[in-house]
């Protein structure tokens, strides 16, 4: 007697803002730490990168498990643990830009006509050149949430629990052996699409920061 339409419309709070945030978390962490290591380099790049290793020395999905057990399951623990996991990613793009434009001539030209340091940095490097960059990385944290979600949904114990639907359990409620084929088929061809939007998405964005470049 359940209303799958509904229930998938319904089951979309349990990633969609919990997902925000996680890419929230990820941009203003790796942003920050990112933005640092490019434009300085030197000793504050290498006390960066060592941040970023020792964080991306477990695989992203366990640390999630691990916040989860220690401060509970809540979706909103999750999208924070989320977005701390997925930091180093965005942090290492974000330099790996800035330490290749911050010699550049158009940079020493900023510098002759006697533009602040902090213009250059926040608009000519940051927003001009990397803002493309700096959107499909949040992208991605977002659609990994979804992954993320779902998949302990699916198995139980962390994320969203019934009767409160997610795509993730409801796929496991309908595996149990109810027989529905519409059912299971629509939660899993909702992820299917979530995340090839997602990615298609940021593929996008990459074109036309390439485009933009030339």
């Amino acid at each position: 007697g359940r209303d799958v339409a509904s229930r998938l419309v319904l089951a979309s709070r349990a990633f969609v803002a919990p997902g925000v945030l996680a890419a929230l978390v990820a941009g203003f962490l790796g942003g920050a730490l990112g933005t640092a290591a490019g434009w300085y380099g030197g000793l504050v790049a290498t006390a960066v990168r060592y941040v970023f290793h020792v964080i991306g020395a477990v695989p992203r999905l366990v640390l999630v498990l691990l916040a989860g057990a220690v401060f509970g399951s809540d979706l909103f623990v999750l999208a924070v643990a989320t977005g701390v996991c997925c930091a180093p990613g965005v942090g290492e793009a974000v330099a790996a830009r800035l330490e290749s434009l911050r010699r550049a001539e158009f940079v020493t030209a900023l510098r002759g006509h006697g533009v602040p340091e902090g213009r250059i940095l926040f608009f000519h490097l940051l927003w001009v050149n990397a803002r493309g960059l700096f959107a499909r990385q949040l992208l991605t944290t977002f659609g990994f949430f979804l992954v993320v979600e779902t998949t302990l949904s699916y198995f139980g114990g962390f994320g969203v629990q019934e009767p409160t639907p997610s795509w993730g359990n409801m796929l496991a409620f309908e595996f149990d052996g109810n027989g529905n084929v519409w059912a299971w088929l629509a939660p899993a061809a909702a992820i299917q699409l979530g995340i090839l939007g997602t990615a298609l998405v940021g593929q996008d964005l990459g074109l036309r920061e390439g485009a933009g470049h030339g």
